[in-house]
């Protein structure tokens, strides 16, 4: 299997583009980033904000939050740097961690309003229940309502700039029309968030739309009549996890105190729900042969703060392709599903081509039930 020749990015990820060299289109992005003129885009960035700016009585734009380092970073930035009074806006996943709720309280503990919406738990049952058995998403609810919940609240409360993170597209690969995308919309959603099933369609598995209002993008007339537009700050400034990082630490942020989440190689990351850490990263690892301590090494080989045989050892060492056994019993009891058909569903999801399979097509595994996969980068 083809491995990209900068970072350790195989070429399995979904849209991933390599090159004739053998570069996959992240790592070419950041080369791009050397050539952008970033005091232009600051220019119009605050031409942009000259726009909306209140004068503090209320809120001027909207900061969709996890209560993660880059979140909390964005709400910092967008009030001490550019002179806007947020209003964040959290979608409480179905499990939050302990942790995750700390750093929710870090962000009111700063000085921020901060509104946060719960779905359902009977319907965000059913929705776990379709994307977990049809999607292979484990987290498809809250990877809607992360998107879907902050541009209601701009409709109800007619606040129409929301400011977004990093373009996932561009910082980790990804389609070239949507690469130079500096707003996120409808169909930014639509392409990268539905994994090919709207919502609508859940009425099929019973699911009451009435009961999941907020997981709804508004319609477009109304998003038309509040004029909700969303920005992509890292389209305006370059985007530096460390950063955000360094930032956010200094100020009390909570890093998670039991290290790395299962199949993470940091610390720092994918710590507000219980199971989008482990769980929905490992969903990813079996579909694709990789998981999140992949995409977190390949960061810090295009940052420069590492090398990248120094990547491949640390993701050997890493806990990347282990089962996330620790929130699983939580998982299981959520949806009243056994340990068997938990299984035979991930089972169902992995694909046989990147692991060992004994003579008969068996996955072959470990008395834990992991995995033993059959391409891993090489040194150049």
């Amino acid at each position: 299997m083809q491995f990209c020749r900068k970072c350790i990015m195989p070429i399995t990820r979904p849209e991933q583009v390599f090159d004739a060299e053998g570069v996959c289109d992240a790592c070419n992005s950041v080369a791009r980033k050397r050539d952008i003129d970033w005091s232009q885009r600051a220019a119009e960035f605050d031409a942009i904000l000259a726009r909306y700016r209140g004068d503090g009585a209320r809120w001027d734009c909207i900061i969709p939050v996890s209560g993660g380092k880059d979140s909390c970073y964005q709400a910092l930035t967008m009030r001490d740097k550019y002179g806007m009074k947020p209003l964040c806006v959290n979608h409480i996943p179905c499990e939050m961690t302990e942790v995750g709720q700390k750093n929710l309280s870090f962000l009111r503990d700063q000085g921020f309003d901060l509104i946060q919406v719960g779905g359902n738990r009977k319907a965000y049952r059913q929705l776990v229940d379709i994307g977990f058995r049809k999607l292979g998403d484990c987290c498809w609810p809250e990877h809607i309502g992360i998107f879907t919940i902050p541009v209601r609240i701009a409709v109800e409360f007619r606040i129409p700039l929301l400011i977004w993170g990093e373009n996932s597209q561009f910082e980790y690969g990804g389609p070239a029309s949507r690469k130079g995308n500096n707003f996120l919309d409808r169909n930014w959603l639509e392409q990268f968030q539905m994994l090919g099933h709207r919502l609508s369609d859940a009425v099929h598995d019973g699911v009451d739309m009435r009961d999941i209002y907020f997981l709804e993008y508004p319609p477009d007339q109304q998003i038309h009549e509040v004029g909700v537009t969303g920005l992509f700050l890292g389209y305006f400034e370059p985007w530096d996890t460390e950063r955000n990082r360094d930032l956010v630490l200094s100020l009390g942020w909570n890093r998670n105190p039991g290290g790395p989440v299962e199949g993470a190689y940091n610390d720092i990351e994918n710590l507000d729900c219980k199971w989008i850490g482990g769980l929905h990263d490992y969903m990813k690892f079996i579909k694709f042969g990789y998981g999140r301590a992949t995409d977190q090494l390949c960061i810090e080989i295009r940052a420069g703060r590492m090398t990248r045989s120094e990547a491949i050892d640390k993701l050997i060492a890493s806990s990347e392709g282990q089962v996330p056994w620790k929130y699983v019993p939580d998982f299981l009891q959520f949806l009243g599903m056994s340990e068997a058909v938990f299984e035979t569903t991930l089972d169902r999801f992995t694909n046989k081509m990147l692991f060992v399979c004994d003579d008969d097509g068996n996955l072959v595994k470990d008395a834990h039930g992991n995995l033993q996969r059959k391409f891993l980068p090489q040194p150049l």
